[in-house]
């Protein structure tokens, strides 16, 4: 072995040395979340869950026009979980608060139990559909995959505020699986039964329509035309045009956005990049849309930069990545899906490393998802300059489209080995 090769093989193992030197040191920061957290959210109601709890509670009992009705949500969510200086604001299609009927027949203590039950289910399900993506991480050692889903952050604040983000990574899990067995139309359907973040879907959607992955679009415009349909029988016309407004407001400074106060700075992508970087320089009109303008070219050049190469589980790899990137409004724990490409690219890393010497883009690539692992908890660091995390983002991004001729057959060679 020449000493270059050597050098490389070292490197190759570097990382997962680092990740396994790092778990104790995240497990007690998980640790030390939940022992802070975890009371005020079951005692006192201080969790997302509130307003899911709460809008289930108000499709039962027939509240539903109210469901966007910012003073009847805190009537609801103070009488039944607890009073509060503001209200959670229900940013969902209606469909959703379906799902938490049941939950809303039992009182809110028990009730956000059983659905921190249903999240750690789900997560189990996410961690078995991508299993064999994570082959090469067992080989480090068995239970390492485990403990990546358990210490990275936006999993653990996911279900700490009882949010659905655990969902969301289990249909875009699962949406990958049904991608590399050739059922694409299966594939869309799951993507689109997320619309519930629509903000992460959507462009996941029109990259695969703008790679012209004509099945897996149909699928996600057949998930959206039944939820839009049933979301319209729950709440009716003149709620859903409110949601519509809502959405755009969060974050802004229109007036639907004053009964809800956002940081943008929190968002670690594109918006909250340029809110961060700009917003004592620019008018908030001017970083809108640069925001937009920016997002829609990264996507144009996501899509014809693989164009003609977007097959195999790398496309959708890129996809959702870029999708998080463009996002209109991206909260800590909806960085959760984040957590595909980064065991698959890892695994990928380490399947270079034992069959070759690591090439720069393999090396880049491995180190990034690892930055991106702990990134998230920057939050407690730096809280209010949080959208620096957009940059490491962005980095990854650009490498997976730079070493994307060699994913296909590269995760391919991880799924048979």
């Amino acid at each position: 072995m020449t000493p270059k090769t050597t050098a490389d093989a070292r490197g190759t193992r570097y990382l997962p040395d680092l990740l396994l030197g790092m778990l104790p040191i995240l497990v007690g920061i998980q640790l030390l979340g939940w022992i802070t957290f975890f009371p005020g959210a079951l005692l006192h109601g201080h969790a997302d869950f509130r307003q899911l709890y709460a809008a289930g509670y108000m499709v039962r009992t027939g509240h539903a026009g109210e469901l966007y009705d910012i003073r009847a949500q805190q009537q609801f969510q103070d009488a039944l979980v607890g009073s509060d200086e503001r209200a959670l604001p229900f940013i969902r299609p209606a469909y959703q608060a379906l799902l938490f009927v049941p939950f809303s027949l039992l009182p809110y203590r028990s009730a956000y139990l059983a659905f921190l039950a249903v999240n750690l289910v789900l997560l189990a399900f996410a961690f078995r559909t991508l299993r064999s993506h994570m082959n090469h991480l067992m080989r480090v050692w068995r239970f390492l995959p485990v403990f990546l889903f358990l210490v990275f952050y936006p999993i653990s604040l996911a279900i700490m505020q009882g949010q659905d983000s655990i969902l969301l990574l289990l249909l875009l899990a699962a949406a990958l699986a049904a991608l590399e067995g050739g059922q694409e139309l299966r594939a869309g359907v799951l993507v689109g039964l997320g619309l519930f973040k629509m903000q992460v879907v959507i462009p996941i959607a029109l990259l695969f329509l703008l790679w012209r992955r004509w099945r897996l679009f149909a699928g996600f415009a057949l998930s959206a035309c039944l939820l839009s349909l049933v979301s319209l029988w729950v709440v009716g016309f003149a709620p859903t045009a409110a949601y519509a407004r809502s959405l755009l407001s969060v974050g802004t400074n229109m007036p639907a956005a004053l009964q809800f106060p956002l940081r943008v700075s929190i968002m670690a992508n594109l918006r909250g990049l340029f809110f961060g970087l700009l917003g004592d320089r620019l008018p908030a009109f001017w970083i809108q849309v640069l925001t937009i303008v920016t997002s829609v070219l990264v996507l144009l050049w996501v899509a014809f930069a693989i164009r003609g190469k977007q097959r195999g589980a790398g496309a959708f790899v890129l996809a959702i990545t870029a999708s998080l990137i463009v996002s209109y409004y991206l909260f800590i724990h909806d960085l959760s899906v984040l957590l595909i490409p980064i065991v698959v690219t890892l695994d990928r890393f380490i399947l270079a490393g034992a069959e070759r010497p690591a090439i720069t883009l393999d090396r880049a690539a491995g180190w990034m998802s690892a930055t991106l692992l702990i990134a998230p908890l920057c939050i407690f660091l730096i809280p209010d300059h949080f959208y620096l995390v957009a940059l490491p983002l962005c980095a990854f991004m650009v490498i997976l489209i730079r070493g994307f001729p060699r994913e296909p057959q590269a995760l391919g060679s991880a799924r048979h080995a």
